[in-house]
């Protein structure tokens, strides 16, 4: 039997991200995850102190890089275990651990120009929280938006403020809303 469904592959009722970057790309692409070694403002003190009660020790990057490694080495050795499992592919870039904007822009420039650099990256997905974007943060990321593949994954978990309160996570709807509109004014993927 055929794939009925005409925007993914495997038969799958919806679009998957494997499917829309093989088509982007034409082959296969796959996350590379590094620790940046960022902080959150809700563990530092910024915002708040303790964490989302969701969160990892390790900022929700169990699987990232080790971040006492230069951001090219664990490059290296992450995307030597994808190949393990893929032999053929490229990679976006994922700075997943913690809040990967929680920095001046000229760190944010010292941790991502240099993957940007790596043979075969299309692209960089970067995790952060709304409420650390500020304008010459946005700024740098719409500049990085025309030279490569960008995606800013921002962390909801809820719509619900008492939820929110629950988990502590320290931002509200609005901080969402006003985040995701200052992305998306600069045309800049945005996932949630």
């Amino acid at each position: 039997m055929g794939n009925y469904f005409p925007y993914a592959f495997e038969d799958k009722r919806y679009h998957t991200w494997n499917y829309h970057l093989k088509n982007k790309f034409g082959q296969k692409i796959f996350k590379v995850a590094l620790d940046g070694g960022f902080d959150c403002p809700n563990r530092d003190g910024t915002v708040a102190h303790g964490g989302c009660t969701f969160c990892s020790a390790a900022g929700s990057g169990d699987f990232a890089g080790n971040r006492a490694e230069p951001i090219e080495v664990q490059f290296k050795k992450i995307k030597e275990r994808m190949h393990e499992k893929w032999s053929e592919g490229q990679y976006i870039a994922y700075f997943q651990a913690f809040t990967n904007t929680h920095a001046p822009v000229e760190v944010l420039k010292e941790k991502y120009e240099p993957v940007l650099k790596e043979d075969g990256v299309v692209g960089l997905s970067i995790a952060t929280r709304p409420d650390c974007l500020p304008d010459d943060v946005v700024e740098y990321l719409a500049e990085l938006n025309q030279r490569t593949y960008l995606w800013v994954e921002l962390g909801l978990q809820t719509v619900h403020q008492s939820t929110s309160d629950l988990i502590n996570r320290a931002h509200d709807m609005q901080t969402y809303y006003d985040g995701v509109t200052k992305l998306r004014k600069h045309n800049i993927n945005v996932c949630t």
